[in-house]
């Protein structure tokens, strides 16, 4: 019972069999448990059910891509002694049927499986099973004993597992990254965001001469659709790659749309991966988190950069911004800080995230809330940057615009796409001016040569939001107050695909402003957030 039960259909991998059968449910649409209790399937048929879809599994490729394979109870196979020979030699799934139903392995009706396994050895069937009736009869036992050990220590079982994933997560990040992605809910957020699908549709058909007879690498392709542009914008061969079960849906989505001609489907980690070719033209991802570099995808796409990508080949998005400016939200601070200060009547003011550690809050903040200029606080070349690199520390300034109480500081990003990989960032007078609702992004610009899109306040909100960084103590500032700070940002020690940020700041009146030791001058405050 160590070793992991193997899926029905695909090659995941569970040690409890809870997981693996709701697996089977949301990926394959096949609800075993369901199916046993509906069609009241015995121990025998429901191993027979088993094995036949283990064997055609075996025998039909294509058999596991199947989508909804069902049973109404009037199968041959079901009461065919032929497929009571296990496929998978100690397949531990088999053991595992005696917990779909526990309360029947507890009633003593149950016991006559032991007459009935006698049964079959008298009738020969054991010669099905390749073995002798003795080895069958072992097989009950244990199969017997697992049940009652099942009945009594499961509970435990599922707690300390559930226990030991939930460690691994807190340290590794482990698959449960991948795994989050495995459902339909997250990605049809990401689809209905027009912001961020349509951003890269109209990058690639917008530039078809680029991607027609090209080779196309797209990390992380969840359901599908950018490879799907990409092959409708006449790339030669798309190879889409995700470590998420949802890449069986995606294949699904593919042969739907009859683009398995030109899209390649793999399954695993890019870093570990062989890619059925040697280089490819063109990187495409979407591999953007919370404040741009939370989850830690862009290191896996720079692994494929290194790996794969061709001389002079280009990466979609090729340059990526990120940026902090400042809010005056009393809304905000009301609702997220001041609300413990009177639930119901009590006071719970340990609730307030104003601890040595705060949670950085991932929200919508109106346009009309930004009340100074912005800073930028990284500028990422994806054809030249490395993983060390995204860990960053960078000086900002931001000035008031307005009177107004600073009660946040706010961050978030721009992408830019280009036709070539260099990709120039805003110079001066682009961050000194007000953010406004009207303005248009640098890679908007007609100069630019850019498509993009922004997650900022002033622009559509996406499903990135924003990230904001409540101050323990709001400034009170008037038009032309500067800040003065430092903002750190790197991986979390504890899982690398979360956030540790540190803002190290001063408030610098509009009269000392033009001081050079005004900001040395000034009482600097410190705050340490995390973004998990």
């Amino acid at each position: 019972m160590n070793t992991p039960m193997k899926c029905l259909f695909c090659t995941h991998t569970s040690q409890s069999p809870i997981v693996m059968f709701r697996h089977i449910n949301q990926v394959h649409g096949f609800d075993f448990p369901k199916t046993r209790a509906t069609l009241k399937l015995d121990f025998y048929q429901s191993m027979r059910v088993v094995n036949y879809i283990r064997t055609m599994g075996l025998s039909d490729a294509s058999f596991a891509q199947v989508s909804g394979f069902s049973i109404d109870g009037t199968e041959p196979f079901i009461n065919d002694d032929a497929y009571l020979k296990p496929v998978i030699e100690d397949d531990t799934l088999l053991y595992a049927l005696d917990e779909l139903d526990l309360e029947d392995s507890a009633r003593p009706g149950s016991l006559a499986r032991t007459t009935q396994i006698e049964g079959l050895v008298a009738a020969g069937a054991c010669g099905s099973l390749g073995g002798s009736g003795e080895t069958l009869k072992e097989r009950e036992l244990v199969s017997r004993i697992r049940a009652l050990e099942n009945q009594l220590g499961l509970r435990d079982r599922e707690v300390r597992f559930v226990s030991e994933q939930f460690d691994e997560y807190r340290q590794m990040g482990g698959d449960y990254y991948f795994n989050s992605y495995a459902g339909n809910d997250i990605h049809m957020q990401m689809l209905q965001d027009k912001v961020r699908t349509e951003g890269y549709r109209d990058f690639i058909y917008d530039n078809k001469d680029i991607f027609k007879g090209k080779v196309v690498l797209d990390v992380g392709c969840g359901t599908g659709i950018l490879s799907m542009f990409a092959a409708r914008a006449g790339a030669a061969r798309v190879i889409a790659v995700d470590n998420s079960d949802i890449i069986h849906k995606a294949r699904a989505n593919v042969l739907e749309n009859k683009l398995d001609g030109v899209i390649t489907l793999v399954k695993g980690k890019i870093e570990d991966l062989e890619l059925p070719v040697a280089q490819v033209d063109i990187i495409i991802s979407e591999w953007m988190g919370y404040f741009l570099l939370f989850e830690a995808m862009l290191d896996s796409v720079l692994v494929a950069r290194d790996r794969f990508l061709a001389p002079g080949g280009l990466l979609a998005p090729s340059a990526s911004y990120i940026y902090l400016t400042a809010i005056s939200d009393v809304e905000y601070i009301n609702q997220q800080v001041n609300y413990w200060d009177d639930v119901y009547g009590f006071k719970m003011s340990a609730m307030k995230t104003q601890g040595v550690i705060s949670e950085a809050d991932v929200e919508v903040v109106p346009a009309a809330a930004v009340m100074a200029t912005r800073a930028l606080l990284a500028e990422i070349d994806h054809g030249t940057t490395t993983p060390a690199a995204l860990d960053f520390a960078s000086d900002f300034v931001l000035e008031a615009t307005r009177d107004a109480t600073l009660h946040a500081f706010l961050g978030y990003f721009d992408v830019a796409f280009s036709r070539s990989q260099a990709a120039a960032g805003p110079g001066p007078e682009q961050l000194g001016a007000p953010v406004s609702e009207t303005q248009r992004a640098l890679w908007r610009q007609p100069e630019s040569r850019m498509n993009g899109f922004t997650t900022g306040p002033h622009g559509t909100a996406t499903h990135w939001k924003q990230t904001v960084f409540a101050l323990h103590e709001p400034i009170d500032a008037k038009t032309g107050d500067q800040v003065h700070g430092r903002f750190v940002c790197k991986k979390s020690a504890a899982n690398p695909r979360e956030l540790d940020l540190e803002i190290t700041y001063c408030h610098v009146p509009a009269a000392m402003k033009d001081r050079p030791d005004a900001a040395a001058s000034a009482t600097t405050k410190h705050q340490k957030y995390q973004l998990k």
